[in-house]
């Protein structure tokens, strides 16, 4: 069986852990959401950091190679000439392996080769085999040839390549060979976790940078790790596949590099370093659930100890009036002026109650007694009188045989009315209680209603201020909207500012390399020229790529502000919810208000009738005792007549007869007297369990 104090713990406890489950689960939700909305927005900017630095180590070899095309395009090329403007154009730059052009003549039928290191092949050299020569004679714009590793430098390279148009068609292809080798230190900042690893992969999937250069060319990614294959056909140019929670407890980050060279940036590394401060905080939460309850029981206990001491109490006596053995003058202490103690004082005006009664009961028992006693003695006298007064009586028997009739009916029908009486005092003091615990309850439900209605008001106070409040923040909402859209407006405007520089990047290029070539023209006059014009080159270089990079965060920035428009919406619309609520509830909390009015003028009524009603019990009982006490002056009248009745009993000493009835009767008063003795003794005996 459940006691009170297991039933408050127990939903004490319900309540809390239904209440922190509500807060905990959204809450893990939402840090989960946004640990993973973070870590794929930091994939998304580590993919495009490292595309940008892939593409930039590209950019450089694809314009020396776009130059040296015009360059022999446009010039009667000669070996010394080409191989030194070759050797110019990539001299500084230990990325780069070798510079050079080949026509379309095969070697032993008098074709050309020249190369910035001087290098001359021989007759049996077939440029057409070469995937080089290949890739270039069929691309009129810079085309990447698959890695392969160099015999001499043992280091990945790969070649650019591409035909040069002279007079309408084909005359030869330049290519420049690129050491791949940079690659590895270029990305190997480009991670998401601490244990994680990025590599640059091939169009088969074989590594082109790793830590261990023995697997580069060599070995295979998605043979390394088996459970990355699957999502190989989702991998694209231009935007990142962000897998959190791939095969082997890993994240998986991918984005193909470009599609001429076919290329692919991948990122791998252990899921659980990514959620780390997600686990911490589902720790901080169930540490903090713990604390909580352990608190909530504690409390639970501590509030429900004053109630059930007091009600265990009140149990104990009201067993131990049940019981029937019961001290009557003990009373409980009052100790709190709630409900409890609002019972624990009732049960004490009951105790008093009883303690009366049973004092009265008491007194009337050994009223009984000594009643009873005088009648065994009156009957004892009564029966040796008889014996010398029965010859006298025979005469008178039967005057006083229908006297005495008379009086005995006399006598039973003022008994009866008697006994009627009593009931009646009992049923209007019943009524009486009665009436007065109703009054005290309307009056209390009364005063409930008042601190209800107090409650109330007070409710739709702060109701008005929650909706004022709530209407500030509509209109606060509203200024954030509008400066949101003034600094989405500046951000085209910057956007268009760095389209801007972008061309005068590319037009700068383009006047360098026109400048180049006009140095190359004017020989040895205009090598000093060739060099401004080749800083100017570089430095347009550099201003489109951080042009580009301007325009990447741009674009990410214009991205998050236009999530900051919708997300502002959405909280505006929210606000305009709430204050509906709010509105809502305040129009309920009115019509409760009117309600408990409306209730505290019919319990003030319903106060007023239980006192007409008081009024009229106390009339009532006032009468009851007026009947009673003209009952007794009734009974004593009679008792002077049944004493009249023995005066003449006693004259009349020769009615034998009537002393023959007199003897009967007086038998039947010994057995009444008897009958008496032990209905006293019974009720004695009950009565004495009760200490009073």
């Amino acid at each position: 069986m459940f006691t009170i104090k297991k039933k408050i713990i127990f939903s004490n406890l319900g309540v809390v852990i239904a209440a922190s489950a509500l807060i905990a689960v959204p809450v893990i939700k939402m840090q989960t959401s946004s640990i993973e909305e973070s870590v794929t927005s930091n994939a998304n900017a580590q993919v495009s950091q490292a595309t940008a630095k892939i593409n930039s180590f590209l950019l450089k070899p694809m314009t020396i190679v776009n130059d040296m095309a015009v360059f022999v395009a446009s010039h009667e090329i000669e070996k010394e000439e080409t191989q030194d403007a070759f050797d110019a154009a990539i001299k500084g730059d230990s990325s780069f392996y070798s510079l050079y052009f080949a026509d379309t003549v095969p070697m032993n039928r008098g074709g050309i080769m020249y190369s910035n290191d001087k290098w001359e092949p021989g007759d049996d050299y077939d440029k057409s085999t070469r995937e080089w020569y290949q890739k270039g004679i069929k691309s009129s714009s810079p085309a990447v040839t698959e890695p392969y590793i160099d015999a001499d430098t043992q280091q990945p390279v790969t070649t650019v390549a591409r035909a040069v148009q002279k007079n309408g068609s084909v005359y030869g292809v330049v290519a420049l060979d690129i050491l791949l080798g940079d690659l590895t230190e270029l990305i190997s900042g480009t991670k998401l976790s601490k244990s994680g690893e990025s590599f640059i992969l091939d169009a088969n999937g074989n590594y082109l940078t790793n830590s261990d250069s023995s697997k580069i060319l060599a070995s295979n990614f998605y043979k390394d790790y088996s459970g990355m294959s699957e999502f190989k056909n989702q991998i694209s140019t231009g935007s990142a596949f962000v897998n959190l929670y791939a095969a082997g407890g890993k994240y998986f980050l991918a984005q193909k590099i470009s599609d001429a060279t076919g290329w692919t940036f991948v990122s791998v590394g252990p899921s659980n370093e990514l959620t780390e401060q997600l686990r911490g905080s589902i720790t901080l939460i169930l540490i903090l659930l713990a604390i909580v309850l352990a608190v909530s029981v504690f409390a639970a206990i501590g509030v429900s100890l004053p109630i059930i001491r007091p009600i265990r109490t009140v149990d104990s006596a009201v067993n131990e009036i049940a019981s029937g053995n019961a001290d009557l003058t003990r009373r409980i202490k009052i100790s709190t002026k709630d409900e409890i103690g609002s019972m624990v004082g009732g049960f004490n005006k009951f105790v008093e109650k009883l303690q009366n009664i049973v004092s009265q009961i008491k007194s009337s028992r050994d009223e009984l007694g000594y009643a009873e006693s005088d009648l065994q003695d009156s009957v004892q006298e009564v029966s040796t009188s008889i014996d010398q007064i029965i010859t006298n009586i025979n005469s008178v028997g039967d005057q006083m045989s229908s006297q005495a009739n008379a009086v005995s009916q006399t006598s039973a029908a003022v008994a009866e009315i008697a006994e009627n009486i009593n009931s009646l005092e009992k049923m209007i003091e019943n009524q009486s209680r009665g009436v007065s615990q109703a009054s005290s309850a309307v009056e209390e439900m009364i005063g409930n209603i008042s601190s209800v209605n107090g409650s109330v008001a007070r409710m739709a106070t702060t109701f008005d201020q929650l909706s004022q409040n709530a209407e500030t923040g509509v209109e606060q909402q509203k200024k954030v909207e509008e400066q949101i859209l003034s600094v989405s407006e500046q951000s085209k405007a910057l956007q268009d500012a760095n389209k801007a520089i972008e061309d005068v990047a590319s037009q700068t290029n383009l006047l360098a390399m026109n400048a180049a070539i006009e140095a190359a023209h004017a020989g040895e006059a205009g090598k000093g020229f060739a060099v401004v014009a080749d800083e100017i080159r570089k430095l347009s270089e550099t201003s489109a790529v951080q042009s580009k990079k301007i325009s990447a965060e741009l674009t990410k920035i214009s991205a998050t502000i236009s999530a900051v428009v919708e997300s502002s919406k959405l909280s505006s619309h929210s606000f305009k919810e709430v204050n509906e609520q709010i509105m809502n509830t305040d129009q309920l909390v009115r019509q409760i208000r009117a309600a408990m009015e409306e209730q505290q003028v019919g319990s003030q009524q319903i106060v007023d009738s239980l006192k007409v009603m008081n009024d009229g019990t106390s009339e009532v009982r006032v009468a009851g005792h007026e009947m009673a006490e003209g009952n007794r002056l009734i009974l004593d009248e009679i008792h002077n007549l049944q004493d009249s009745t023995g005066v003449i009993k006693t004259s009349v000493t020769e009615m034998s007869s009537g002393a023959e009835e007199i003897r009967k009767t007086g038998s039947r008063l010994a057995e009444i007297a008897s009958q008496m003795e032990n209905s006293v003794l019974a009720i004695g005996k009950e009565i004495d369990l009760f200490k009073s």
